[in-house]
């Protein structure tokens, strides 16, 4: 049963404290949804024991469970067409390209507020010392993918990417090595072969970086390195505009921290692209 049904249904036994908890849910659900009790608790004035008996008044043996049911309903709330049509109902009247920056700028200067350079940093570091990056996601994320895999290349890092389902995924991740990286893209929802893709390189010893929106808690086993931050709202039309920022602070870190090696790599392929261009 979903959030909003077992308030219909528990409506009479809520206090005014739980009411509280509930607007603060209701109005901020995306942010909300990944909150610890104490933090929930601070945004509604109450007790952290109040957030507590209000998930158990649902139905919940504590607020864990509660917590799940929300995540849960924030990744999976809308079919992408029911996206969409949030985003076009939400422009009205006035222009979407307007109403595009508006929401671009926004999410960046949240991105800005955002204390992940530590997390940035650690990702260039790893990233630096592996033997091979091997790249993956699913859906829209793979143009992420295929930015950071010329990015990387160009400072001449040995790359592979996995396109790859099922058994075709499995041989391609058979060679991941324990000085190896693999860096994920994950966003709204876990993509399929992502969890057995996890499980092998924390068997393999090789380190792990997601960078995500809203789906970091959910994520099991955990990313050795995650990098996280909302594209916006959950419920409407995103874009990749944030991850791609991210993307783009990392390589710039990687150029800061390899003593020249980026750049050097980079001389090196434009001495070679002028020879590749004069053959026909």
């Amino acid at each position: 049963m979903r959030f909003s049904e077992l308030l219909q249904q528990h409506q009479g036994q809520l206090t005014a404290a739980d009411q509280r908890v509930v607007r603060e849910l209701l109005a901020n659900p995306t942010e909300a949804a990944f909150l610890s009790a104490t933090g929930l608790a601070e945004r509604g004035n109450v007790h952290p024991a109040t957030v507590v008996r209000l998930a158990q008044k649902l139905g919940f043996s504590g607020y864990p469970g509660l917590k799940a049911e929300l995540q849960s309903e924030v990744i999976d709330t809308s079919h992408p067409a029911e996206r969409l049509r949030h985003r076009l109902e939400h422009v009205k009247q006035g222009s979407i390209l307007v109403d595009i920056i508006d929401s671009e700028l926004t999410a960046l200067h949240q991105l800005a507020e955002r204390d992940i350079e530590a997390e940035i940093n650690a990702a260039a570091q790893a990233l630096m010392g592996a033997r091979q990056v091997f790249l993956f996601a699913q859906g829209n994320a793979t143009t992420l993918v295929e930015l950071m895999d010329r990015r990387l290349r160009r400072s001449e890092f040995q790359t592979s990417i996995l396109r790859q389902q099922g058994r075709d995924l499995a041989e391609h991740a058979l060679t991941l090595a324990q000085d190896d990286v693999v860096l994920i893209f994950a966003f709204h929802s876990i993509p399929k072969g992502l969890t057995p893709l996890l499980q092998h390189t924390a068997r393999s010893g090789a380190t792990a970086i997601l960078i995500t929106d809203i789906l970091g808690p959910l994520v099991k086993p955990r990313p050795g390195i995650v990098i996280a931050a909302e594209r916006g709202l959950a419920e409407e039309y995103l874009t990749l505009t944030v991850p791609m920022a991210i993307c783009n602070a990392l390589i710039l870190t990687i150029a800061q921290l390899d003593q020249g090696r980026s750049l050097k790599a980079l001389d090196r392929l434009a001495d070679l692209t002028g020879s590749f261009e004069g053959v026909r």
